[in-house]
């Protein structure tokens, strides 16, 4: 068990170790730097699919998608084929703070998807609404208080992306990771035993401008992703500064980052092999359609089962025979860019996830052959945050690093992360956590 009894965790979603490790060379990023050399610092591999929701929900819960149940931020199977999106209420498993072995501890969690709607807790919480609300913290007046101190925190549903100039979308998402690493040194300041604060501009700048970073280093200095590294150095810089001899610092992200070229419509090849039919008006006749592409994120695909979907168009008896036929169909298709396969695998969620939350998995799991070409999800929800806009998509390797600490240098999941952070708050892990912490 660790000696230290205080935590603050950084998530600096989507960034990658190769960035990481040319700005810090660079003299870019001096706080990131910092940390590396007073602490350590290993891999961190997204399980599955690489994903904000079931990374975050297994650092909040210690235990993986196939458990807790968040493969997305929408449903994966919705009766009317319409994802909704997933709340707390979704949830198969308690949060850290709701455990009882780490009851008597203050938790500050700030930005993190899977915490809304609000639920009490001995501590202070401003969740991740999907929506606008202004019922998004713990204690009520949480929020309020804070713009009293000068910090007034911005979600991210509230700075959305309709194609807006650089220079008007990033500085709202700088400043937005701003206030929220000053939220997280106030609320340490007051006395969280653990800080858990989630920083999404690295992730956001990544998806709109990662053609900026493909003008090689004439490019760098005017990069919307570099200014958002830096924006998280400085709450990293802040967390380092103000950090007593009781407490470590632990930053990681759950994904990675890397080129895009295109997103690929699942549903056309699956309407090419037979599997959809699309009306005149392009709409999915569901009555005959025996499978369609799952949500964004998933990289799945659903089988439109009788009993499951309003119009189900199999037996459940035929489920199996259906779904062979469906991996051989995906199997055979190929990337008209590249002439080369489009799938390295088509696989049985089965295979991919295990746990009790599996049937809430898409029916099939896709891994691209070339990840610079994904699936495009769902397409009302595509639509809705002009995915095909994109020049950047999330990879599975990512990175963590650990002050105040000894730790081993492994590769780790955040199911990890999550056994990590209880051990540094001094107590004893959950049996049923699926990780094992990093700290010798």
């Amino acid at each position: 068990m660790a000696t230290r009894s205080r935590v603050i965790v950084v998530i600096t979603e989507g960034a990658t170790p190769e960035l990481l490790d040319r700005w810090t060379a660079q003299g870019r990023l001096p706080n990131f730097a910092r940390l590396f050399a007073a602490g350590t610092r290993g891999a961190l591999d997204a399980e599955g699919v690489p994903y904000e929701p079931p990374g975050l929900l297994s650092l909040l819960t210690g235990h993986r998608a196939g458990d807790h149940g968040f493969f997305s931020y929408w449903t994966c199977h919705d009766p009317e084929y319409r994802p909704q999106v997933l709340s707390g209420e979704h949830r198969r498993q308690p949060l850290l703070w709701q455990l009882p072995e780490l009851a008597g501890l203050k938790f500050a969690s700030i930005g993190l998807f899977g915490t809304h709607p609000v639920e009490p807790l001995d501590g202070w919480l401003i969740s991740y609404p999907m929506y606008p609300t202004l019922r998004a913290c713990h204690p009520p007046r949480l929020q309020r208080d804070l713009a009293a101190r000068g910090i007034r925190i911005a979600h991210d549903a509230s700075i959305w992306w309709r194609g807006q100039a650089k220079a008007d979308i990033l500085p709202m998402l700088l400043e937005a990771d701003r206030r929220r690493g000053q939220a997280a040194m106030r609320l340490y300041a007051d006395g969280a035993d653990a800080v858990l604060v989630n920083l999404t501009a690295i992730d956001r700048s990544s998806h709109i401008f990662w053609q900026e970073l493909e003008l090689g280093e004439d490019g760098v200095e005017s990069s919307a992703i570099l200014a958002a590294y830096q924006a998280a150095d400085r709450v990293i810089g802040d967390a380092l500064d103000n950090a007593d001899e009781r407490t470590a610092v632990l930053a990681f992200s759950e994904i990675g980052f890397g080129p895009l070229r295109a997103y690929c419509a699942v549903n056309d090849d699956l309407a090419a092999a037979g599997l959809l039919t699309a009306s005149h008006g392009g709409a999915v006749d569901w009555g005959s359609t025996l499978a369609f592409e799952a949500v964004q994120g998933t990289h799945g695909v659903n089988l439109n089962v009788r009993g499951r979907y309003k119009h189900g168009a199999i037996a459940p008896e035929d489920y199996e025979r259906v779904r062979a036929d469906v991996v051989a169909a995906l199997r055979e298709v190929l990337n008209p860019r590249t002439g080369l396969p489009m799938f390295a695998a088509v696989r049985p969620r089965e295979e991919v996830h295990r746990g009790d939350a599996v049937r809430a998995a898409p029916d099939l799991v896709l891994e691209p052959a070339d990840w610079r070409y994904l699936p495009l999800g769902d397409q009302r929800w595509a639509n809705h945050v002009h995915r095909t806009w994109q020049s950047g998509w999330h990879r599975r390797r990512s990175y963590w690093a650990l002050a105040g600490a000894p730790a081993a240098p492994r590769t780790a999941g955040t199911v990890d992360v999550a056994a990590t952070v209880v051990d540094l708050l001094g107590r004893e892990k959950p049996a049923r956590f699926a990780g094992s912490s990093l700290v010798r």
